[in-house]
Order: C-alpha cells, then sequence, then structure tokens
C-alpha cells in the first residue's frame, strides 16, 4: 500500500460519505477493503470512529487511501452539510465567513477571503448581488506552498469559471451581469504559506 499523503485524503472525501458499497459500484475498480491505517495531523493522531478503507484501481499496482469525510473534516474544524438530494457537501469553516451574502456600494469589497493564521486549507463560500456592466477585480495576494486554491466564480444562470491559485500574487477583472453571483474558495497548501483573496466591485 502506498504512503498515506495529503493527495490521497484529498480524493477520497466523496466517496468516504458514501460508503465502500459505491466503491465497488464505480467504474474501473477492481477491489476496496476496510484498513486499519493511521491518521496524523501534525504529527499528533487523529482518532477516527470510521475505518479508512484502500482502493485499488484497475490500472493501478498500488492503493489509494479514502477518508470518511464528515468525521475527518469536522475535526479539521469545518461544520459538514451533506445533500443527498443535489449530491452535494458543503464546508463551512469556523471562521463565520462562509455562505455570507453582500449586497454592495460601487468600490466595495464583496469578497474578502483568507485562512487562518496558521491553518493549511481555505473553504469558503459566499454570494453577491451585480449589476449590469460592472467589473469584479480579484487581487490575490498568495505564497502557499504544497498545494494550489481552486476559486470557482458562478454567474446568476450557473455558468462556473475557475480559478486555479498558486504561489503567486494576481489580479483577475471578471465582467459581470445583473443577478446573483455564487463563490467557493477551497484548497490545502501542506507545506505552508498563507493567501488571501479581495474581490472589489466597479
Amino acid at each position: 500500500m502506498k504512503k498515506f499523503d495529503i493527495k490521497s485524503f484529498v480524493a477520497g472525501f466523496l466517496l468516504g460519505t458514501v460508503g465502500i458499497t459505491t466503491a465497488f459500484a464505480a467504474t474501473g475498480i477492481q477491489s476496496a477493503n476496510l484498513c486499519d491505517t493511521q491518521v496524523t495531523l501534525n504529527g499528533v493522531s487523529l482518532s477516527l470512529s470510521k475505518s479508512l478503507i484502500s482502493v485499488t484501481m484497475n490500472d493501478e499496482q498500488d492503493a489509494s487511501l479514502y477518508v470518511p469525510a464528515n468525521e475527518l473534516l469536522e475535526k479539521l474544524g469545518y461544520t459538514v452539510y451533506y445533500d443527498h438530494a443535489k449530491n452535494r457537501m458543503d464546508l463551512v469553516s469556523g471562521n463565520n465567513n462562509s455562505h455570507k451574502e453582500t449586497s454592495q456600494t460601487s468600490g466595495n469589497a464583496i469578497i474578502d477571503l483568507s485562512n487562518h493564521p496558521g491553518q493549511l486549507n481555505i473553504a469558503e463560500s459566499g454570494s453577491f448581488q451585480a449589476e449590469n456592466n460592472q467589473t469584479l477585480t480579484l487581487n490575490v495576494t498568495s505564497d502557499i506552498k504544497g498545494g494550489t486554491v481552486d476559486f470557482f466564480l458562478f454567474d446568476p444562470e450557473g455558468k462556473e469559471l475557475h480559478i486555479t491559485i498558486d504561489s503567486a500574487d494576481m489580479k483577475k477583472e471578471i465582467p459581470l451581469e445583473k443577478g446573483i453571483w455564487k463563490y467557493n474558495c477551497s484548497g490545502i497548501f501542506k507545506d505552508g504559506g498563507n493567501i488571501k483573496i479581495v474581490g472589489t466591485i466597479k
């Protein structure tokens, strides 16, 4: 079995919520077995009541580990909401910035996201109201290492814009149309660093 790392459990979040039967039903899976691999965070053991699952794909020799998502994420400080009807898992971090809906006048910051000091991940979401012919300016300050952050912006009709953020500052201008826009930002950077994303409308 290959060594457990952050990529393995990120890939396994969703599978862990629905159980081992889903693993066998998925296309391309050769075997799936419960295992007693120990999970640690910064060298400290995390006691999980549910077992991990070792999954071997048909075209791979080494197994990957899948983690019970809700239990692990709750231990990392998130509240987990699973909507079975929509097949969606929503993560809310402990800083109360998630799921904020913002109204604004021209020039106000309607997106203001950052990781907690010393926290090697970010998970935020929210929404804002825009008018026709406005522009969203995203200013990103980032020196994260060992991972990336995904920022998703959804227009009023649900069309998705995906921005991948690594260890570099960036600025993006996005034309808007009238309606409610939603955003979701998540990522893990296991080797440290910090990220801040500020969005203004004009």
